[in-house]
């Protein structure tokens, strides 16, 4: 007889699948979960023209040639803004991450300078914008960069993150029960009887669904009995199964009791 290919087995299994509802969780839990909504920025990164190097801030106009002298006035930090202004013939110290002052375009690295004092002198002309890392130039506030029904990575947790997400909607881990049917099988460890073989598929397939994000529920064994058999299926109901995944019993013998 034909047999039903793959692609076909497949979308039958999927016609009834419909998303699990959502639930809020706190940003540490939600790797390797499914995103329920689209997530926008709820700021700007950076949210200030910040130097991408140690160095500098200046006025570009003002450090055109090389070997110019200009008179440093403060020291700009991370986190630690310079609230003056950088005027005409003037420079402010700053280091990787500081805030670009106000009347500064351009940052001058560090190895292209010599400090006597409050005087520099540069040794490469200034050029707007080098060395500076624009206001949102990694993302704007209302930018969507993570998108609904994503496997959320690690790398997409620190994005979330530096979106000032705390939390996530995701949905809910499938609970998927396995239940194994025959007669002929014993648990690992037993000693195996005539015509008896022990169990193994269901630690591959438990672990599979592990690693695809669901909570397992093991219900061991069930004869070959119509009445053992409806036990299994009861007992993944009570557990709150949304899958129910067996093992055996599903062929056309007199024995293959799961279709029934």
């Amino acid at each position: 007889m034909a047999l039903m290919p793959v692609a076909d087995a497949l979308a039958a299994i999927l016609a009834g699948a419909a998303p699990l509802p959502e639930e809020m969780i706190a940003l540490e839990a939600a790797w390797h979960r499914v995103l329920a909504r689209d997530v926008a920025a709820k700021r700007t990164q950076p949210p200030q023209a910040m130097s991408a190097m140690d160095g500098y801030a200046v006025r570009a106009a003002d450090a055109a040639d090389p070997s110019v002298q200009l008179k440093v006035i403060g020291e700009v930090a991370a986190g630690r803004p310079f609230e003056r202004k950088v005027g005409q013939g003037e420079a402010v110290r700053i280091f990787t991450g500081g805030v670009i002052p106000d009347g500064a375009d351009a940052v001058i690295i560090q190895e292209n300078t010599t400090i006597d004092g409050d005087s520099l002198t540069i040794t490469e002309a200034a050029v707007p914008g080098r060395h500076i890392r624009a206001a949102g130039v990694d993302f704007r506030e209302g930018d969507v960069l993570l998108t609904r029904g994503r496997r959320l990575a690690d790398r997409d947790l620190s994005l979330a993150a530096g979106m000032n997400y705390p939390e996530l909607a995701v949905h809910r881990r499938p609970k998927v029960a396995v239940l194994a049917t025959g007669d002929e099988l014993v648990m690992p460890g037993a000693s195996p009887g005539p015509g008896q073989i022990v169990y193994s598929n269901g630690y591959g397939l438990r672990a599979l669904a592990r690693a695809e994000g669901a909570e397992v529920v093991d219900l061991g064994i069930a004869a070959d009995t119509v009445a053992a058999t409806t036990q299994g299926i009861r007992r993944a109901r009570e557990a709150g199964a949304d899958i129910l995944l067996t093992v055996g019993g599903a062929s056309v013998g007199d024995h293959d009791l799961v279709k029934q």
